[in-house]
């Protein structure tokens, strides 16, 4: 006999749920030829089918022996506690919510041996159940309170009641983003590690074993509960009585159980078991199913599920959802609140790496326990370094070969023969032609070297003589610029038919055109030459690799990751291919792959990657070679990166050292260090050493760069950034004049930041008073020949800003009701132009402005929309036309959970509605809510007030909130001669005009409009 009463019990339920004429087939699958097993069940079968009603209707009270009943029912009394309703049962035990009278009153959980279930190995199960939840005291586990036994003598226990859902419900059901997912499943991990260092092993983690619930403060709470089958470790006992787990019994859930458990093994089990079920876990958060799919063991097979545990290896994360059909994976993208494409990118790496070593087949490479796993998935949500990996290509190999035996067995006799064969065939034909063909290929070889030689040095001599693609300052780029043209244009004509000669020149060019921080020339120049490498013939594999390289850290600069690392990785494979991995171009291909690794944040593969580039340079280049120290920098560089900066900066001084001592001050690659030194100081807050460093460094930018290169400006801007932070205006602003005059391009574009350097520069302007200036860069910026620029919009908001910031309305008006004809749709424009219209007195003009608002956005449902409209209809009395419209869209709701920052301001227009719709009492005590957060919404609210007051014929009242109002306008909010109103200048005007008008009817008596 090797088989359970649970077992049976199990098999028994499943048999139940089928019809009649399924049941058969139905136990084939399950007893998988154990007749005792198929007996016991299909006795307790014809039992339930004989009874009839009887058990339909569930266990009545039946007398006993001893005149006791057995079963429960809702309403009874079970110890101190009434039952009130069943809310779970299992094979052997049921659950219902109960009521406890005494010492407290409160609602639990209260699980009970079913009638007929108390066998010696159940009620030794559920006593191994109660000690486990008993031994453990954790938020994250169920707790056990009590524990006793029913009249008829059946144990029962009293536990905390969970009023939660299964962990994948909650998270759907709440549409929880990856991250959220990940945090919550990290709760969990914390709970399985106190089980096991309780010494308990849970053995069914599944969804359903694990409920949430969301707290007070509206934060998910996951419980874990059902220690059914749990089991002690070594050492630990959970009951005094006898409890037998047969060698060969199934004990869990299949679709999430242990290829140990799968194996039937349950002597060999260890805590690394539910480390596996964990993974099984996170893999359902992350993809929305199970790895192998949510499939019936009755329907499928118990012993087919148990294969595709043991054997199969599922697809990663990332594969699965890229697997799924475009309408699921909209689904599973939708409930994380992502996009499909951005969610397969989201688990690629990194969390496929963590769920497949969770659940690795052999658990030695699992990780070895819960919390290890939690701190994992911790790393990945601090964007650190995790330390699992795609297991090696070996390994994978390996693992195909214990599976396969005789296959790989036969395959690996078939090739050894075969490879014997054509060994000696090849050594054959090898010898016979080897000296005929020798000296053909050497006579070849010379005679092409030579001619390509003679020609790539006319050529070069012709089209790119002296040092006419030298960068240096004070050249006139646009010669350098039209050398290459031309030579682009002209090796088309003279080099038709010397394509390996084109590929040299091209591949020169591209590095040229690279230097001058052309990087999408560049990457043309490196395309082209990869074209012509692949196409010579026989084809050029060293040059194929170099190009490849090139065009991976053309791409890597540029930020396009994917492509940088297929290019890098095809060029090292080549180099390989080709027996030259270990040669200078092949540690410069691993460099370039270093530095990508590093951008990657795989700082660990980066790392070692470049020590392996520093250490070959190191031996055949020795320590005093220009490539060592440019190794020796970028690994400094890949230090810094994983945020090591205390390592990193001592590493950065040897390296300016060693520049100098080769002679390379003032050189770009001086330049370079003092930057990268300055980032390392500034890492650790020391920011007057890392801005002098910076200094220093732009000094060297501009003695090696052209004015126009990347590197240049983007140090003179951090630089200028440094500056304005510690609020030296004045070394910063010459420094923004810089980058914004020269990242000015052909056709009046800007580069990426240059909006952004505008506006700063702007703001520094301003805060030196050089209020002229700074009209005269907006001026230069916003001059008829740039008008059609993509970045003349975003200026001219800039504009209209600092005009409206300084106080000049109607020059701020001019150039807001150009924004609105450029983009009649857009509300922000009319959030400009209105209060500037309305501070400048042009009454005309804002009420015809705040009719064309009502047209236009009256029926947005946007909350943002409606408040901004709403204000710039009641900035002015008699102005908003249709109130009742107004109002409306002030009563738009607030989503549930977003931050509502400004609800000061909402208030004081809802108040204002109420004033212009003569509601004066409403006003008044919309207005005394507004409280004293934000000064001019404060200001505005009292100013209400005032208005209010005096209407309702409350003088004193309203002479008191005018004075109130008068001194935070006075005391609080900033004054015009400054011109400086700051980013609330809107608010401003409100709470000014607002309190002019009620100065005019409290102070001189006469009627707002």
């Amino acid at each position: 006999m090797n088989f359970s009463p649970e077992q049976v019990i199990e098999i028994f339920n499943q048999a139940l749920e089928r019809p009649v004429t399924e049941r058969s087939d139905c136990l084939d699958r399950a007893c998988a030829g154990d007749t005792g097993l198929r007996d016991q069940v299909e006795g307790l079968l014809r039992a339930h089918d004989s009874a009839g009603e009887f058990l339909e209707e569930g266990m009545n009270l039946i007398p006993s022996g001893k005149g006791q009943t057995i079963g429960e029912r809702p309403g009874q009394r079970v110890g101190r506690y009434t039952l009130l309703e069943q809310i779970g049962e299992g094979g052997c035990g049921v659950v219902y919510r109960a009521e406890q009278h005494a010492p407290v009153r409160r609602e639990v959980a209260l699980k009970v041996v079913k009638p007929g279930m108390d066998s010696n190995s159940v009620i030794a199960r559920f006593e191994s159940e109660r000690q486990a939840l008993a031994m453990m005291e954790h938020p994250h586990i169920a707790q056990v309170y009590d524990a006793g036994a029913t009249a008829s003598g059946r144990p029962y226990f009293v536990m905390e009641l969970v009023r939660g859902e299964k962990i994948t419900s909650y998270c759907d059901g709440h549409s929880l983003t990856v991250r959220a997912r990940l945090e919550l499943f990290v709760q969990v991990c914390h709970a399985i590690q106190h089980a096991h260092q309780k010494g308990i092993i849970h053995r069914d983690i599944k969804p359903s074993n694990l409920l949430v619930s969301t707290t007070g403060e509206g934060s998910p709470l996951p419980k874990v509960i059902d220690f059914g089958i749990a089991k002690a470790m070594s050492g630990e006992q959970l009951t005094d009585k006898t409890l037998f787990t047969a060698q060969e019994m199934l004990m869990g859930t299949p679709n999430y159980m242990s290829p140990e458990q799968a194996a039937m093994k349950s002597s060999d089990l260890d805590t690394r078991t539910d480390i596996y079920s964990l993974g099984v876990l996170l893999y359902e958060l992350l993809t929305g199913v199970p790895p192998f799919g949510l499939r019936d063991p009755f329907k499928s097979g118990l012993d087919e599920v148990r294969r595709d545990i043991l054997d199969k290896v599922p697809l990663r994360p990332s594969a699965r959802l890229k697997a799924m059909p475009a309408a699921d994976l909209g689904k599973v993208a939708e409930l994380r609140q992502s996009e499909p494409l951005k969610l397969v990118r989201m688990l690629r790496h990194d969390l496929d790496w963590i769920v497949m070593k969770a659940m690795e087949k052999d658990r030695t490479r699992r990780y070895p326990t819960a919390n290890a796993l939690a701190m994992e998935v911790q790393r990945y949500l601090a964007d650190e370094p995790v330390a699992a990996r795609p297991p090696s290509l070996l390994y994978q190999l390996g693992k195909l070969a214990a599976r396969n035996r005789l296959l790989v067995g036969g395959i690996a006799v078939i090739a050894l023969l075969l490879v014997g064969s054509l060994a000696v065939v090849s050594v054959l034909l090898a010898r016979e032609k080897a000296a005929h063909q020798q000296a053909e290929i050497e006579k070849d070889k010379a005679r092409k070297e030579t001619a390509k030689n003679i020609q790539v040095s006319g050529f070069l001599g012709k089209m790119l003589t002296g040092d006419a693609l030298a960068v240096a300052p004070g050249r006139d780029l646009a010669i350098v610029r039209d050398l290459l043209a031309r030579t682009d244009q002209a090796i088309g004509k003279e080099l038709a038919d010397q394509p390996e000669v084109e590929a040299k020149l091209r591949s020169v060019m591209g590095e040229s055109y690279s230097q001058m921080g052309d990087h999408a020339s560049a990457e043309r120049m490196f395309r082209r030459t990869l074209e012509l490498c692949k196409a010579s013939f026989p084809p050029d594999g060293a040059g194929v690799a170099v190009a490849r390289t090139q065009l991976g850290q053309i791409v890597l600069m540029e930020g396009r990751y994917d492509e940088a690392e297929d290019s890098l990785e095809s060029a090292r494979a080549l180099w390989i291919e080709l027996g030259e991995e270990e040669g200078a171009q092949g540690m410069l291909t691993i460099e370039r792959l270093a530095i990508l690794r590093s951008r990657q944040k795989r700082h660990e593969e980066a790392e070692a990657l470049m020590r392996r580039v520093l250490a070959w340079r190191e031996k055949n280049l020795g320590p005093d070679h220009p490539d060592v120290v440019n190794g020796m920098s970028n690994l400094a560089v890949v230090i810094h990166d994983s945020k090591r900066y205390k390592e990193s900066e001592p590493m950065f001084r040897e390296v300016l050292a060693a520049r100098q001592h080769l002679g390379e001050e003032d050189s770009p690659e001086e330049a370079r260090t003092l930057s990268n030194l300055s980032a390392a100081l500034l890492g650790q807050g020391r920011s007057d050493e890392g801005r002098e460093c910076l200094a220093r460094a732009v000094a060297a930018f501009r003695k090696g760069f052209h004015v126009e290169h990347p590197e240049r400006l983007d140090a003179t801007f951090r630089l200028a950034e440094l500056y304005r932070n510690a609020g030296v205006f004045a070394e910063a602003e010459p420094l923004y004049r810089e980058y914004v005059a020269h990242s000015l391009v052909q056709g009046g574009d800007y580069s990426n930041m240059a909006d952004v350097a505008i506006g700063c520069l702007v703001v520094t302007l301003q805060e030196q008073k050089k209020f002229a200036e700074a009209d005269a860069v907006f001026d230069q910026l916003l001059a008829p020949e740039f008008a059609g620029s993509p970045q003349f919009v975003p200026v001219l908001e800039m504009r209209t800003e600092f005009r409206s910031r300084t106080g000049r309305w109607r020059e701020a008006a001019e150039d807001a009701a150009r924004l609105v004809a450029i983009k009649p749709d857009k509300q922000d424009y009319y959030h400009r132009l209105a209060p500037a219209l309305a501070a400048s007195g042009d009454e005309e003009a804002y009420r015809k402005l705040c009719a064309e608002i009502l047209t236009r956005f009256a029926a947005t449902t946007d909350r943002v929309t409606a408040h901004r409209m709403a204000k710039c209809c009641l900035m002015r009395p008699a102005s908003a036309g249709d109130l009742e419209a107004v109002a409306r869209m002030l009563d738009l709701p607030r989503e549930e959970g977003a931050d509502d920052v400004s609800a000061p301001s909402l208030q004081v227009c809802k108040a204002l509605a109420e004033l212009r719709r003569g509601d004066f009492t409403a006003a008044a005590e919309l207005a005394a809510g507004v409280g004293d957060s934000m000064p001019q919404p404060e200001a505005a609210a009292l100013a209400v007030r005032a208005i209010a007051l005096q209407a309702m014929k409350r003088p004193e009242d309203a002479a008191a909130a005018l004075g109130r109002a008068s001194a935070v306008f006075e005391g609080k909010l900033p004054k015009i001669e400054t011109m400086n109103l700051g980013r609330d200048w809107r608010d401003w005007i409100i709470a000014r005009d607002l309190l002019a008008e009620a100065r005019a009817m409290v102070v001189d008596g006469k009627t707002s409009r």
